[in-house]
């Protein structure tokens, strides 16, 4: 199978600068998973600026996204023996990689939409909120932010058209309510779809209009996600992981 293409951003950028600061500060959190997973906690949210965020993220081994000014990280625990996870599971690099080629599939590899993975940041709102969704698709030319902070340049867009996340035990609940809650500030956002890893489950949030949104659940393998002009089976999006 051929995986989804991998948009080629172009250099048109709106860019902003933060505070420059002599020195740099302690960050307010490690660099290091291991230093993280130390930490004990699940979920960690610390007060950050934005400067702080974009230079934790840069260099730190692991995910962290940005809202109403903290940093927020989960890691993943396994439930039965409470071992931490340090990457992410097979199987959710299966969903992931299924979803996008899906995508690609029903938008069209030669057209003007553009499938980006998760390393590509969102920024949403004047405040700058920051995410790594699992998969987005852009329609046409991607509107990149770009943001400096010592000596360093973030880049990040803000206008998926579609967004895709794989659900985890860490992050279920955030992704569910405040981080969904934050994509619907996004104008140009048609939808938002949400998988599980660990059961068939699938749900979606389609715009209807500028603040309407209808939401669908999927629980069965003969469900089909509707998705622009075309659809997504759960059947083949978790063939042989159930």
């Amino acid at each position: 199978m051929e995986i989804a293409q991998i948009a080629h951003i172009k250099d048109s950028e709106k860019v902003s600068e933060t505070p420059k600061s002599k020195t740099r500060r302690k960050l307010p959190l490690p660099l290091t998973f291991e230093e993280r997973a130390d930490l004990g906690k699940r979920e960690v949210r610390v007060d950050a600026t934005f400067e702080e965020y974009l230079d934790l993220a840069h260099d730190c081994d692991y995910r962290v996204h940005y809202r109403n000014g903290q940093i927020i990280s989960f890691i993943e625990i396994e439930e039965k023996t409470n071992i931490i996870i340090g990457e992410a599971t097979v199987t959710h690099e299966r969903l992931f990689v299924r979803f996008a080629y899906y995508l690609t599939q029903i938008f069209g590899i030669e057209s003007d939409f553009q499938i980006l993975g998760s390393n590509v940041k969102i920024f949403i709102g004047a405040d700058r909120k920051g995410y790594n969704p699992d998969v987005a698709v852009v329609n046409g030319e991607a509107d990149i932010r770009t943001y400096k902070s010592n000596r360093r340049t973030s880049k990040g867009i803000a206008n998926p058209h579609v967004i895709v996340e794989i659900l985890s035990n860490s992050t279920r609940d955030f992704d569910l309510s405040e981080k969904l809650v934050d994509y619907k500030l996004i104008p140009s956002l048609q939808q938002v779809i949400f998988a599980e890893q660990n059961s068939v489950w699938a749900s979606t949030y389609i715009r209807v209009s500028e603040n309407e949104w209808r939401n669908i659940d999927f629980t069965n393998l003969e469900s089909q996600i509707p998705v622009a002009h075309g659809f997504i089976s759960l059947e083949k999006i978790y063939s042989k992981i159930f």
